[in-house]
């Protein structure tokens, strides 16, 4: 009971230590760490896919951005993407076989170019 005290006195004094200035220090780095992470933020939704699938863009650095969806044996699909305004687009799937697809997010200017796995359902 003893040792189990002295430990988390420890703790305490260990966690009462951090000065101001040491965690304004960490936390300016974290945020500036975040912001370097949290460029070009691409979320793929829904996911399974029924009627269309939607793609938002976030904090993008992207110029030109442009999409192409391949099947999972890597044949390229022909695709009609709507711009929905504020970094939003939609694919219409509903076309599509059910199985699992690729959508590529591609940017030439800024040399961007990712691929996202979605299941059409």
């Amino acid at each position: 009971m003893h040792n189990k005290l002295i430990i988390l006195t420890f703790a305490l004094a260990l966690a009462g230590t951090v000065n101001a200035q040491e965690s304004e220090v960490v936390s300016s780095q974290s945020a500036f760490s975040s912001e370097v992470l949290q460029e070009n933020v691409i979320d793929i939704y829904p996911n399974p896919a029924v009627r269309f699938l939607i793609i938002n863009v976030k904090n993008s650095t992207l110029e030109n951005t442009e999409f192409e969806m391949h099947s999972i044996i890597g044949n390229r699909m022909t695709i009609t993407v709507q711009d929905l305004g504020q970094g939003r687009y939609s694919v219409p799937v509903e076309h599509f076989a059910t199985g699992y697809y690729f959508l590529v997010v591609k940017d030439e200017e800024t040399r961007f170019k990712r691929a996202y796995k979605f299941l059409k359902d």
